[in-house]
């Protein structure tokens, strides 16, 4: 029962931080309709952007804050000189993905060449855990849960109080007909890609004071979120954050029960099925069939 109830708890723990790159992912990728692969690079540079300043200052809050402009600004170019035009032309989305998959390839080389290929790793200053028989609950992973809640939180205030989300399902939907009815279509793709890019940076951030981080991490939890994306087709933050949270249950329980190669092999096998048998993912709108 205890080895059950500490799995758990680091699936949860994991599962929020997953939770945020998925919502992100999501969000891109049905808005946008770009599979953006360079959302693992997106991921990495928001963290080293945030070891970077921090080496230099000391300060968190001048580094969260520098590492949450640099990734703003990286997107927002990604987005207009790349991922725009390639929409306006109406290019198919395999051109956006291999255009994605080159983006992420940039990226990652680009932040070897300034900041080494090394693991990096916070000096942080949260240490120490709380014992409950068995159990071990570390004061990382209590902050690293209520950071990644409130920020799943305000995510969803946020779109609650702009009324962000009819917009985005609206754009989702049928991006013409957006633009018929007066919606701003490329003000909407900015925003999604800002807001998505921020959220895996914090969660970057918040992986990387428990364990460090390497540049091929990213790439791993983005094809994982991808798994979610799959499960989820349709823009709903809760469903993201619960299909999150299963995931990781069942990747800490093949990786204690089993060998922990099979991790990913059942993730992805997962996905394989889906794909193969509800194109639509497990939950879906139940769209109206008019009788012809």
């Amino acid at each position: 029962m205890e080895t059950a109830i500490q799995i758990l708890f680091n699936s949860f723990v994991s599962g929020l931080l997953l939770s945020l790159v998925a919502i992100g992912f999501t969000y891109i990728f049905r808005v946008t309709k770009v599979f953006h692969l360079a959302h693992g690079g997106i991921y990495i540079a928001g963290a080293f952007s945030c070891w970077w300043m921090l080496a230099k200052t000391n300060n968190w809050f001048a580094s969260i804050a520098f590492a949450i402009a640099v990734v703003s600004i990286l997107i927002y170019l990604i987005e207009k000189t790349i991922y725009l035009p390639l929409n306006k032309k109406q290019s198919n989305q395999s051109i956006s993905f291999i255009a994605s998959t080159g983006l992420y390839v940039i990226t990652i080389n680009v932040l070897a060449l300034f900041l080494g290929n090394d693991k990096k790793v916070f000096n942080s200053s949260i240490s120490g855990s709380y014992d409950y028989g068995s159990i071990i609950f570390t004061k990382v992973q209590l902050f690293q849960s209520m950071i990644a809640m409130l920020s799943i939180a305000s995510f969803s205030i946020y779109l609650k109080i702009t009324k962000s989300n009819l917009t985005l399902q609206a754009v989702s939907d049928n991006e013409t007909m957006s633009k018929v009815f007066g919606i701003n279509t490329e003000k909407a793709r900015v925003n999604v890609f800002i807001v998505g890019s921020i959220l895996a940076s914090i969660s970057a951030i918040l992986k990387m004071l428990e364990f460090g981080m390497d540049l091929q991490h990213g790439m791993s939890i983005t094809l994982t979120a991808s798994v979610v994306i799959v499960l989820v087709s349709r823009l709903d933050i809760g469903l993201c954050v619960l299909f999150s949270i299963l995931l990781t249950i069942l990747q800490s329980t093949i990786e204690l029960y089993l060998n922990p190669q099979w991790k990913e092999g059942i993730t992805f096998l997962i996905l394989l099925l889906v794909i193969l048998f509800r194109t639509e993912g497990i939950i879906s709108y139940n769209l109206r069939k008019d009788r012809l």
